[in-house]
Parts: C-alpha cells; structure tokens; sequence
C-alpha cells in the first residue's frame, strides 16, 4: 500500500475492542449506499499480509482470487505466495457466504447452515445485522456460532497509488468450540473484524483480523491469544 498517512493507518489498523467495551466510531458517517460488488472471474486482489503481534511478514502477497462464478455461486480463493490455501470459500452472492474457513486455527472451516451473512448490501453507515447459525465441518460435527456486525463511516485512503473512499465494517464473531483433534478440552473461539471496505475496488483495502480462543471450556472466563493478521491492499485487477 502506498502513501498511508499516520493518522489513517492508526485509525484503520488500531487495537480491536473487546466484546462489550467501548469502541471509537470509525470514519464519517453518512448515508451514501454501498450496492453489492459485481464478482466476476478474473478479477484479483493483492495483499500485504502480517502478523500483528511480531510486524514480520505472513505469506505476502496474499492472492484473493475470484476464480468462478455460476449457478452453484460464486468461488473465491486466498492463496499465500508459496500458493498454499488461507480460504476456498463459496459465496451465494456477495452477502452470504455458502462455505469458507473463519480461522486457520484449527482450521476453522466448512459449510454454514443457513448462510453465512459475512455483509449485508446495501452497506450504509449506522447498519446492524446478526445471525445465529451452525457450521458443519468435514467429518458432518456441527457447530453453533454467531455473528455481530456493524457498518460505520467513511475516510479516503490512498491505496495502490490512488485514493479510493472506504467504509468501515465490524465483525464480532463467536465461532464455537475448537475441533476435536486440538483437545476435547478446549473451548470456545472468538473473532473481531475491523474492514475497510472500497466500493469502486469491491473487496475490503484493509482487514485487521483478530482472534482469542479458550484453551480450557471449563474455565469460560480464561482465554488466549489466536492468530492476528493484518492485510493491506497492495495491487488489484478488475475481471
């Protein structure tokens, strides 16, 4: 990513809250309406990927790929630069997301019943969603999860050489008990998104994703840290 100011990149990338503390509201807020993206094969998005506790790098560039779209949805892949799988997710449509994985912890991986509401277009500042949901995993384990989500305001970030308007999307997701090959003692995990999502580009320019697991389900008040990952914008190709 280019020509970040200071302000914005703190603002972007700053620590994510903890459910139920106060949060500073993100951007401007304002009413212009965010229709869904357009995905079609071809089109690809590059990534600077890093871990958020060291700063080192993470597998950069992280290739968000659409590789197709059709009566079965729409595939769209997160491949690291030694082309190993972060994400094969299929999406209904560029709101409900039919399968992907939610953490590379574990993994935390398969299909969502009902589907996945990962956005909800139009986006427009102040909008709220929430979803109760299971997620089945390749054995057929069926896991209960949650979604809290929230549409804030708007800045300008100067991104791949040029400035592109951004909204700012929360995520708080409580994603269930860890799959049994981690230990059947351990608990819950836990997700907290904070996007900056670009219309005109229609993928996000920054995601700082950060997650907290408990090693113990037996001690609900205990947890740790997961992983912390930090993708900045740094190149895109429209189909």
């Amino acid at each position: 990513m280019t020509a970040f100011t200071r302000r914005r990149f703190l603002a972007a990338t700053g620590a994510v809250a903890l459910a139920g503390c106060a949060t500073q509201p993100l951007g401007v807020a304002e009413q212009t309406s965010v229709p869904a993206p357009d995905w079609k094969p071809g089109a690809e998005w590059l990534y600077r990927r890093t871990d958020g506790y060291t700063k080192l790098d993470a597998g950069s560039p992280v290739a968000r790929r659409v590789v197709e779209a059709g009566a079965t949805g729409i595939r769209i892949t997160e491949t690291t630069a030694s082309n190993t799988f972060i994400d094969n997710a299929v999406w209904a449509n560029p709101s409900a997301m039919l399968s992907g994985t939610l953490s590379e912890f574990g993994p935390i991986t398969g299909r969502f019943e009902p589907p996945l509401q990962y956005y909800d277009f139009p986006l427009v500042s102040g909008k709220r969603w929430s979803q109760r949901l299971n997620r089945i995993d390749s054995g057929g384990f069926s896991y209960f999860m949650t979604l809290e989500a929230s549409v804030e305001g708007w800045d300008t970030l100067e991104v791949a050489g040029r400035k592109v308007r951004a909204v700012a999307i929360r995520r708080y997701f409580m994603l269930g008990q860890l799959p049994p090959g981690l230990g059947m003692s351990m608990g819950d995990s836990f997700r907290w998104d904070t996007e900056w999502y670009a219309p005109d580009i229609g993928s996000f320019v920054v995601l700082n994703r950060q997650e907290r697991y408990q090693p113990n389900r037996n001690r609900l008040m205990a947890d740790a840290p997961g992983n912390w990952f930090l993708l900045q914008l740094q190149s895109f190709r429209r189909a």
